[in-house]
Protein backbone atom coordinates (compact mmCIF):
# COMPACT_ATOMS: atom_id res chain seq x y z
CA UNK A 1 0.00 0.00 0.00
CA UNK A 2 1.45 3.57 -1.02
CA UNK A 3 1.85 6.46 1.19
CA UNK A 4 -1.07 7.94 -0.05
CA UNK A 5 -3.29 5.41 -0.02
CA UNK A 6 -2.22 5.08 3.45
CA UNK A 7 -3.44 8.65 4.14
CA UNK A 8 -6.48 8.14 2.75
CA UNK A 9 -7.53 4.89 4.74
CA UNK A 10 -6.92 6.98 7.85
CA UNK A 11 -8.06 9.99 6.86
CA UNK A 12 -11.28 7.42 6.70
CA UNK A 13 -11.52 6.10 9.42
CA UNK A 14 -11.28 9.95 11.25
CA UNK A 15 -14.08 10.36 9.50
CA UNK A 16 -16.12 7.46 10.93
CA UNK A 17 -17.62 9.58 13.75
CA UNK A 18 -20.82 9.38 15.77
CA UNK A 19 -22.05 12.84 14.17
CA UNK A 20 -21.69 10.99 10.77
CA UNK A 21 -23.85 8.26 12.30
CA UNK A 22 -21.55 5.74 13.32
CA UNK A 23 -22.52 4.24 16.34
CA UNK A 24 -20.21 4.73 19.72
CA UNK A 25 -18.54 1.71 19.13
CA UNK A 26 -17.86 1.98 15.56
CA UNK A 27 -16.05 6.06 16.18
CA UNK A 28 -14.04 4.23 18.94
CA UNK A 29 -13.18 1.21 16.84
CA UNK A 30 -12.40 3.52 13.79
CA UNK A 31 -10.69 5.60 16.00
CA UNK A 32 -8.13 2.67 17.37
CA UNK A 33 -7.73 1.29 14.13
CA UNK A 34 -6.36 4.86 12.48
CA UNK A 35 -4.14 5.61 15.71
CA UNK A 36 -2.57 2.17 15.05
CA UNK A 37 -1.80 3.09 11.49
CA UNK A 38 -0.40 6.07 12.47
CA UNK A 39 1.67 4.39 14.96
CA UNK A 40 2.80 1.77 12.19
CA UNK A 41 3.77 4.32 9.31
CA UNK A 42 5.19 7.11 11.98
CA UNK A 43 2.52 9.27 11.02
CA UNK A 44 1.14 12.59 12.64
CA UNK A 45 -2.29 14.46 12.19
CA UNK A 46 -0.46 16.56 10.63
CA UNK A 47 0.81 14.90 7.68
CA UNK A 48 -2.34 13.95 7.37
CA UNK A 49 -3.12 17.35 5.85
CA UNK A 50 -0.45 17.49 3.89
CA UNK A 51 -0.90 17.05 0.65
CA UNK A 52 1.67 16.39 -2.64
CA UNK A 53 0.95 17.33 -6.41
CA UNK A 54 3.47 17.16 -9.35
CA UNK A 55 3.53 17.56 -12.75
CA UNK A 56 6.27 17.42 -15.53
CA UNK A 57 7.55 20.69 -16.44
CA UNK A 58 8.97 21.65 -20.07
CA UNK A 59 11.26 24.42 -19.16
CA UNK A 60 14.25 24.83 -16.30
CA UNK A 61 14.12 25.65 -13.04
CA UNK A 62 15.89 29.52 -14.79
CA UNK A 63 13.54 29.30 -17.48
CA UNK A 64 11.43 32.78 -17.49
CA UNK A 65 7.97 30.96 -16.83
CA UNK A 66 9.48 29.85 -13.87
CA UNK A 67 9.47 33.14 -12.05
CA UNK A 68 5.73 31.66 -11.80
CA UNK A 69 6.29 29.01 -9.43
CA UNK A 70 6.88 30.64 -6.17
CA UNK A 71 3.92 33.09 -6.74
CA UNK A 72 1.52 30.33 -7.82
CA UNK A 73 3.21 28.58 -4.13
CA UNK A 74 2.43 31.56 -2.41
CA UNK A 75 -1.26 32.23 -3.63
CA UNK A 76 -1.85 28.51 -3.15
CA UNK A 77 -0.64 28.73 0.75
CA UNK A 78 1.73 26.01 -0.76
CA UNK A 79 5.18 25.67 -1.11
CA UNK A 80 7.52 24.36 -4.13
CA UNK A 81 10.57 21.99 -5.40
CA UNK A 82 11.99 21.30 -8.58
CA UNK A 83 12.76 17.84 -8.92
CA UNK A 84 15.27 16.42 -11.82
CA UNK A 85 13.98 12.86 -12.82
CA UNK A 86 16.27 9.56 -14.16
CA UNK A 87 16.26 9.33 -17.56
CA UNK A 88 15.26 13.02 -18.01
CA UNK A 89 13.03 15.75 -17.47
CA UNK A 90 11.84 17.93 -14.47
CA UNK A 91 8.87 17.90 -11.87
CA UNK A 92 7.13 20.86 -10.03
CA UNK A 93 6.26 19.84 -6.98
CA UNK A 94 3.93 21.48 -4.77
CA UNK A 95 3.66 20.38 -0.80
CA UNK A 96 0.95 21.91 1.54
CA UNK A 97 -2.39 21.38 3.19
CA UNK A 98 -5.02 20.49 0.37
CA UNK A 99 -6.56 21.41 -2.15
CA UNK A 100 -3.18 23.93 -2.20
CA UNK A 101 -1.03 21.78 -4.05
CA UNK A 102 -4.00 20.72 -6.70
CA UNK A 103 -4.86 24.09 -7.27
CA UNK A 104 -1.36 25.33 -7.75
CA UNK A 105 -0.70 22.05 -10.26
CA UNK A 106 -4.04 23.78 -11.66
CA UNK A 107 -2.50 27.22 -12.34
CA UNK A 108 0.10 26.51 -13.34
CA UNK A 109 -1.07 24.77 -16.31
CA UNK A 110 -3.40 27.04 -17.12
CA UNK A 111 -0.59 29.53 -17.08
CA UNK A 112 1.66 27.82 -18.76
CA UNK A 113 -0.60 26.69 -21.67
CA UNK A 114 -1.87 30.51 -22.12
CA UNK A 115 2.15 31.30 -22.82
CA UNK A 116 2.90 28.84 -24.71
CA UNK A 117 -0.17 29.98 -27.43
CA UNK A 118 0.86 33.62 -26.96
CA UNK A 119 4.29 32.71 -27.58
CA UNK A 120 3.18 31.37 -30.72
CA UNK A 121 0.92 34.08 -31.58
CA UNK A 122 3.84 36.45 -30.98
CA UNK A 123 6.08 34.56 -33.19
CA UNK A 124 3.91 34.78 -36.36
CA UNK A 125 3.40 39.00 -35.65
CA UNK A 126 5.51 41.39 -38.00
CA UNK A 127 7.74 42.47 -34.71
CA UNK A 128 8.87 38.76 -34.28
CA UNK A 129 9.21 38.18 -38.08
CA UNK A 130 11.66 41.07 -38.62
CA UNK A 131 14.58 40.52 -36.63
CA UNK A 132 17.34 39.00 -38.33
CA UNK A 133 19.12 37.11 -36.39
CA UNK A 134 18.46 33.66 -34.49
CA UNK A 135 19.72 36.15 -31.20
CA UNK A 136 17.42 38.99 -31.31
CA UNK A 137 14.50 36.69 -32.25
CA UNK A 138 15.43 35.15 -28.77
CA UNK A 139 15.76 37.68 -27.00
CA UNK A 140 12.24 39.14 -28.34
CA UNK A 141 10.85 35.97 -26.86
CA UNK A 142 12.17 36.70 -23.57
CA UNK A 143 11.37 39.62 -23.29
CA UNK A 144 7.65 39.00 -24.23
CA UNK A 145 7.43 35.94 -21.67
CA UNK A 146 9.10 38.14 -18.76
CA UNK A 147 6.85 40.47 -19.21
CA UNK A 148 3.77 38.50 -19.69
CA UNK A 149 5.00 36.26 -16.82
CA UNK A 150 5.47 39.12 -14.47
CA UNK A 151 1.50 40.50 -15.52
CA UNK A 152 0.56 36.88 -14.73
CA UNK A 153 2.12 36.90 -11.16
CA UNK A 154 0.47 40.28 -10.27
CA UNK A 155 -2.86 39.08 -10.97
CA UNK A 156 -2.35 36.58 -8.96
CA UNK A 157 -1.32 38.03 -6.06
CA UNK A 158 -4.18 40.07 -6.32
CA UNK A 159 -6.85 37.30 -6.92
CA UNK A 160 -5.56 35.17 -4.14
CA UNK A 161 -4.94 38.26 -1.73
CA UNK A 162 -7.48 37.43 0.67
CA UNK A 163 -6.77 33.71 1.06
CA UNK A 164 -2.95 34.04 1.27
CA UNK A 165 -2.63 32.80 5.28
CA UNK A 166 1.56 32.94 6.35
CA UNK A 167 0.93 30.24 8.63
CA UNK A 168 -0.60 27.59 6.48
CA UNK A 169 2.70 28.60 3.90
CA UNK A 170 4.85 28.14 6.46
CA UNK A 171 3.74 24.75 7.73
CA UNK A 172 3.86 24.42 3.77
CA UNK A 173 7.34 24.80 3.96
CA UNK A 174 8.23 23.10 6.86
CA UNK A 175 6.86 19.67 5.13
CA UNK A 176 8.57 20.51 2.12
CA UNK A 177 11.56 20.58 4.04
CA UNK A 178 11.33 17.44 5.45
CA UNK A 179 10.09 15.81 2.50
CA UNK A 180 13.15 16.96 0.47
CA UNK A 181 16.09 18.17 3.34
CA UNK A 182 18.85 17.97 0.75
CA UNK A 183 17.23 20.42 -1.75
CA UNK A 184 19.16 23.48 -2.90
CA UNK A 185 18.04 27.28 -3.78
CA UNK A 186 18.17 27.74 -7.99
CA UNK A 187 20.22 31.56 -8.58
CA UNK A 188 18.15 32.89 -11.67
CA UNK A 189 20.23 35.59 -13.65
CA UNK A 190 19.04 38.90 -14.56
CA UNK A 191 19.00 40.34 -17.61
CA UNK A 192 18.45 43.75 -19.39
CA UNK A 193 15.41 44.32 -21.24
CA UNK A 194 16.35 44.28 -25.17
CA UNK A 195 13.02 45.03 -26.68
CA UNK A 196 10.42 47.28 -24.98
CA UNK A 197 7.83 46.59 -27.55
CA UNK A 198 8.23 42.96 -27.10
CA UNK A 199 7.62 43.79 -23.36
CA UNK A 200 4.35 45.51 -23.99
CA UNK A 201 2.85 42.56 -26.20
CA UNK A 202 3.70 40.00 -22.96
CA UNK A 203 2.08 42.61 -20.63
CA UNK A 204 -0.52 42.83 -22.57
CA UNK A 205 -1.02 38.97 -23.51
CA UNK A 206 -0.85 37.92 -19.37
CA UNK A 207 -3.55 40.40 -18.47
CA UNK A 208 -6.02 38.81 -21.14
CA UNK A 209 -5.40 35.30 -19.57
CA UNK A 210 -8.72 34.13 -17.92
CA UNK A 211 -7.79 32.94 -14.17
CA UNK A 212 -9.80 31.65 -11.80
CA UNK A 213 -9.12 30.73 -8.00
CA UNK A 214 -9.23 26.63 -8.36
CA UNK A 215 -10.05 23.81 -10.39
CA UNK A 216 -13.97 24.38 -10.65
CA UNK A 217 -13.57 27.28 -11.90
CA UNK A 218 -13.61 29.84 -8.65
CA UNK A 219 -15.87 30.29 -5.81
CA UNK A 220 -17.47 27.90 -3.31
CA UNK A 221 -14.97 25.82 -0.96
CA UNK A 222 -12.15 26.42 -3.44
CA UNK A 223 -11.19 29.71 -1.88
CA UNK A 224 -10.39 28.34 1.15
CA UNK A 225 -6.88 27.10 -0.05
CA UNK A 226 -5.29 25.22 3.22
CA UNK A 227 -7.63 26.42 5.20
CA UNK A 228 -9.06 24.34 8.33
CA UNK A 229 -12.78 23.39 8.67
Amino acid sequence: MTDQKIRDRIRRLMEMTAARGCTEAEALSAAAKAAELMRQHGLSEQDLVIDVQASRAKVGARSERSRLWPTIALCTNTDHVVIRRWGGGIDVEFVGCAPGPEIAVYLRTVCERAIDREIATFKAGKFYRRRRSLATKRAAVSDFTIAMTLRLQLRLVELFRDTIDPMVGLEARQALAARHPSMETISRPDRDERFWEAGLAGSRAGNNVPLAHGVGGGGGDRLMIGGRS
